[in-house]
């Protein structure tokens, strides 16, 4: 009887609470709205990879992957993590409006400064390695790109901890559908090939930033605050190794295999790459629903709230890996035209570190909630170091199979890690049952 009471009581709370109702029907539809992001941005590869794939040679998928890990890299100078301390202060500061323009005013001075200095010092490093991959013009144009695309992140902050998914998903899938269409003009119309691909990211990220600059200094002027930029070093200066440490895991794949010296294989490595990372483009929007709800619960210490969304999007995870390795076949195929079946295997692989890369972006958000940056450098350089080990190690065994896996083990351990720590420090917490 007491179990059947629950049940009604639970049912009547539900059926007659007007607060609970409007909160469900509210994170439905925001949960709705930002999965438009992946099935838009999805619909469109659907059309427009078989004509990449049509147009672009094997090689050039793996210069493109080559450059797409390199700015990886330097992306976090470019941003000096930034935004993760914007939402470290999203809801407690009560001028966010004023750290923005401090944030973006000195992301604009350092990187006048830092592009150029950047870009000597690969001329150097191409130089010193006997590097097959072309520079001139790829390297300038990621480079350019990738300074000046850091500002749009800050919207998407905004957009997606205000609750703002419409907002979110026009500069999301409008930057990618513009560069899509442009990159495509370019390379067929043009016939510019890869270096038309990556001038139309250029062209828009060059939109993107006017658009950025006029949301962010929108009734103000640029401005540095000592105070709010002082806070803001002393916070994310831990986070800049740590961070730095971070990219070996996602990016030194493609530094390893341009060792190898088989851009052809490179190729068929990146195109299964970028096909797999669909996963994690069509799972992020749900990590995102969530996220505002992982940042409160871990500042609450409600245990029992962080743990069953946790379990949530864990699930959703296993699930989708597991519909991808039944449909890849089927995918590939069509996104590449039948070109390349060889790409089926990595990214039959690649598809678990997708998934896993779900899984770190919660248990990161746990982390960066708490603050705890040094914790940060901890892991990741553990991490680092472990998957260098795992990269090299798979590449000269296994080649582009070994790196593919190596990327699967590094994560794992990345995660590992994390968890322990998680665990370790919600040990000594009780469970809060409330919201």
């Amino acid at each position: 009887m007491n179990k059947i009471e629950a049940i009604m009581n639970l049912k009547n709370s539900l059926k007659f609470n007007p607060t609970i109702k409007a909160k469900i029907r509210s994170k439905l539809r925001t949960t709705g709205l930002y999965l438009l992001v992946p099935i838009v941005n999805f619909s469109v590869s659907v059309f427009t990879s078989p004509l990449f794939a049509k147009y672009l040679t094997a090689e050039e998928f793996g210069y493109f992957g080559y450059y797409t890990s390199l700015i990886g890299f330097i992306n976090i100078f470019f941003s000096l993590s930034f935004t993760t301390y914007y939402m470290s202060v999203y809801y407690g500061h009560h001028d966010r409006k004023r750290v923005l323009v401090t944030l973006t005013s000195f992301l604009i001075l350092w990187n006048l400064v830092f592009l150029p200095i950047v870009y000597v010092g690969f001329i150097l490093f191409f130089k010193f390695t006997n590097s097959q991959v072309p520079f001139y013009p790829f390297a300038i144009l990621t480079f350019v790109a990738g300074s000046i695309g850091v500002y749009k992140s800050f919207l998407q902050v905004n957009y997606r901890l205000g609750e703002k998914p419409l907002s979110y998903f026009f500069i999301v899938s409008g930057y990618r559908i513009s560069s899509i269409i442009l990159g495509l003009y370019l390379i067929i119309e043009m016939n510019m090939h890869l270096a038309g691909r990556m001038l139309g990211l250029l062209i828009i990220e060059g939109v993107f930033f006017l658009l950025s600059m006029i949301h962010i200094y929108k009734g103000l002027k640029f401005n540095i605050d000592r105070k709010i930029l002082k806070s803001a070093i002393k916070i994310i200066l831990p986070l800049l190794p740590a961070s730095l440490l971070y990219i070996p895991i996602i990016g030194f794949d493609n530094l390893v295999l341009e060792r190898l010296n088989q851009p052809v294989e490179m190729g068929f490595y990146n195109i299964g790459k970028g096909i797999a990372a669909y996963l994690y483009t069509a799972l992020f929007p749900f990590f995102q629903t969530f996220e505002p709800d992982i940042y409160k619960y871990t500042s609450q210490r409600n245990i029992k709230g962080l743990r069953n969304t946790s379990l949530f999007l864990i699930g959703i995870v296993l699930f989708s890996i597991a519909i991808f390795w039944t449909v890849s076949p089927i995918i590939i195929n069509y996104l590449t035209g039948g070109k390349y079946p060889q790409a089926i295997i990595f990214a039959n692989i690649l598809v678990v570190t997708s998934g896993l890369m779900i899984v770190f972006s919660l248990f990161d958000a746990i982390i960066n909630a708490l603050q705890a940056t040094k914790l940060h450098l901890i892991i990741n350089g553990t991490t680092a170091v472990f998957c260098i080990g795992a990269y090299f190690i798979g590449s000269i065994y296994f080649k582009q199979i070994g790196t593919a896996i190596a990327s699967v083990i590094s994560y794992m351990f990345l995660i590992m890690l994390q968890s322990i720590f998680i665990i370790k420090k919600f040990g000594n917490y009780k469970p809060v049952l409330s919201n």
